[in-house]
């Protein structure tokens, strides 16, 4: 049987690989000066550290250039690797990293976000301006300046972005305002405060107020939530007409048209005329629908 002969290694000059990392730190004036500001290290503390150092050094390029939450590669992802000295020791810590902070305080001002996470990175300059879009933009913009308290219902069918072009408003909204939002699934968020309306009242009453004073809120599928008189009469209408009275941005998605909305509501034969209430709040506080069909498809 043939001896395998094992792998020679070319020997590595320790003192001169160490000078080389020293000189590549100290050529990086950058990450040099952000040192010194920090610990102010003598050089015998950075070449008996330097591993530290270099570590240190390739942590903060990463960052720099951060690919985005999503795509982070780090061993230790969505943190940042600071270097403190502690009685003369260079010791390494970790903090979570600026996008993670601002992220955290950014899903701290949604009440909710149903919507995939991925979303939380839309905004209004990732939307195709079609003319449709350039309207709803228009009094978006306006709500920005709170020169106008227009609440926007945006119909059409399904997968023609209704719901993105939602999702970009609140973020863009948010990331000026900082106050409080919520992004509803209407079937799934209606569901619930009608299940709490019987198990928990507390709890009931406290969502009714935080949906009620909400600076913006979503009703995403409007339309589609399960519908009787009871829904409409203690939570559709008390949480749309408190949110009307306050003043409160209000928008809507649906595949339904606003009078379609009415017949849906008309859910015995004596509810006709709390439906067609609802429809005249819907009229006057959107000044009418939006048609999005036949534009350019996002979901």
């Amino acid at each position: 049987m043939k001896k395998l002969k094992p792998p020679t290694f070319q020997p590595i000059d320790l003192e001169q690989y160490i000078h080389e990392l020293v000189e590549k730190l100290r050529n990086d004036i950058e990450v040099y000066e952000l040192i010194k500001k920090t610990i102010s290290p003598s050089l015998k503390m950075v070449r008996e550290n330097i591993s530290k150092f270099i570590a240190f050094q390739e942590d903060y390029h990463y960052c720099k250039n951060c690919p985005g939450l999503e795509n982070c590669r780090k061993e230790t992802p969505f943190l940042q690797l600071r270097l403190v000295e502690e009685d003369g020791m260079i010791e390494r810590t970790f903090t979570p990293c600026d996008l993670v902070l601002k992220r955290i305080e950014f899903d701290s001002k949604y009440l909710y976000s149903d919507f995939p996470s991925e979303w939380k990175d839309a905004n209004i300059k990732l939307l195709d301006k079609t003319k449709e879009r350039n309207f709803v933009l228009k009094i978006f913009q306006e709500h920005l300046k709170n020169t106008n308290d227009q609440w926007l219902f945006v119909k059409g069918p399904h997968r023609i972005g209704k719901s993105f072009l939602m999702a970009a408003l609140v973020n863009d909204y948010l990331a000026l305002k900082k106050e409080q939002v919520a992004f509803l699934d209407s079937a799934l968020r209606i569901k619930e405060l009608t299940d709490l309306s019987f198990n928990d009242k507390e709890a009931f009453n406290k969502k009714i107020v935080e949906l009620g004073h909400a600076s913006l809120v979503v009703f995403d599928d409007f339309g589609n939530e399960y519908k009787n008189d009871f829904v409409r009469d203690t939570i559709v209408l008390p949480l749309l007409l408190e949110r009307f009275k306050n003043k409160r941005l209000t928008y809507f998605t649906s595949d339904f048209s606003i009078n379609e909305i009415v017949k849906l509501y008309e859910t015995s034969p004596n509810a006709k005329i709390r439906a067609q209430q609802l429809g005249r709040l819907l009229k006057d506080a959107t000044k009418g629908e939006i048609d999005l069909s036949g534009v350019a498809i996002y979901e």
